[in-house]
């Protein structure tokens, strides 16, 4: 069995590979990292499922921004569950943060991998980056 701080590593490593354009851009690697039964309330409020998910990665263009994050909080829901916190920008190519958000998310533990179940981005007051 993996130490806790080892498994709440991997989960922040898996939760910011998912902010990468390359990662979000491959399907094939989106089918390892969300769950099947996967849903996201988007900061928008729109809800989306796995199959809604994996169709916009078809539509979306590298964007001129980098996501930014910072200040992981990890919770052990059971064994198999752990929920994520955290706050989350767009970081433009002059250094400027802009469309801020706290997300939360949910990775279950399938076999020998985590999987993101659940996603939820929910606007919030500009914060410093730190």
């Amino acid at each position: 069995m993996h130490s806790l701080n080892a498994e709440w590593e991997l989960l922040k490593t898996l939760e910011i590979s998912l902010h990468q354009y390359e990662v979000r851009s491959d399907v094939e690697q989106l089918k390892k990292l969300l769950h099947p039964e996967f849903r996201e309330i988007g900061y928008s409020g729109r809800t989306f499922d796995l199959q809604a998910s994996l169709s916009d990665v078809s539509q979306e263009g590298k964007p001129n921004y980098q996501v930014w994050s910072q200040e992981y909080e990890f919770i052990s829901l059971s064994g198999e569950l752990v929920q994520l916190f955290y706050h989350q920008a767009r970081l433009d190519p002059s250094g400027q943060l802009a469309r801020f958000a706290k997300r939360t998310s949910i990775w279950q533990r399938t076999g020998e991998r985590w999987q993101l179940r659940f996603h939820q981005g929910t606007p919030t007051e500009p914060f410093e980056k730190c």
